[in-house]
């Protein structure tokens, strides 16, 4: 991929029966759909920290794609304001925030921001919630608790 900006727009499902979704949808800086995606979270009930894994999740699939620069736009407000200093930081969202961190500074240029900045970020939007709406009907990705930034187990760093 060139030096055009990367756009991921990433939606949280509202949990239900103990289980959570994802959907981001990658465009170009001209707005085509590049890839789109859904994402079954295992246990949980916050769609907090599903937002969280979804922009570590963007974050992740930009490099590999070779994107050097990338906007993530979220639709939880609460977290685009914790990830950009405006607010603290909830202790349940620590891990997640401290890998979103680090991904950002993984880039030339990177940052999140809240959604429905045009009408363009609105359809986008749209459909990454879709997305996450059908993924809670699928198998949980497991992968999403194993990421290789903290990976570790609590077991194994207190022996280290």
């Amino acid at each position: 991929m060139n030096a055009a900006t990367l756009h991921a727009y990433v939606a949280a499902a509202e949990p239900a029966s103990g289980r959570m979704g994802t959907g981001i949808v990658f465009t170009n800086a001209q707005g085509r759909p590049l890839r789109k995606i859904g994402r079954a979270l295992p246990e949980g009930t916050n769609p907090g920290l599903a937002a969280f894994r979804g922009i570590v999740h963007a974050l992740w699939t930009s490099r590999r794609l070779g994107c050097r620069r990338v906007v993530v736009h979220c639709q939880d407000r609460e977290v685009v304001a914790q990830i950009n200093g405006e607010d603290d930081v909830a202790e349940e969202y620590v891990g997640p925030y401290l890998e979103v961190r680090a991904l950002l500074h993984a880039y030339r240029a990177a940052r999140v921001e809240p959604g429905h900045q045009g009408r363009d970020d609105a359809h986008w939007l749209r459909v990454a919630h879709e997305l996450a709406n059908a993924a809670m009907d699928c198998e949980v990705d497991e992968t999403v608790e194993d990421l290789p930034l903290w990976s570790t187990l609590v077991a194994e760093r207190s022996t280290a």
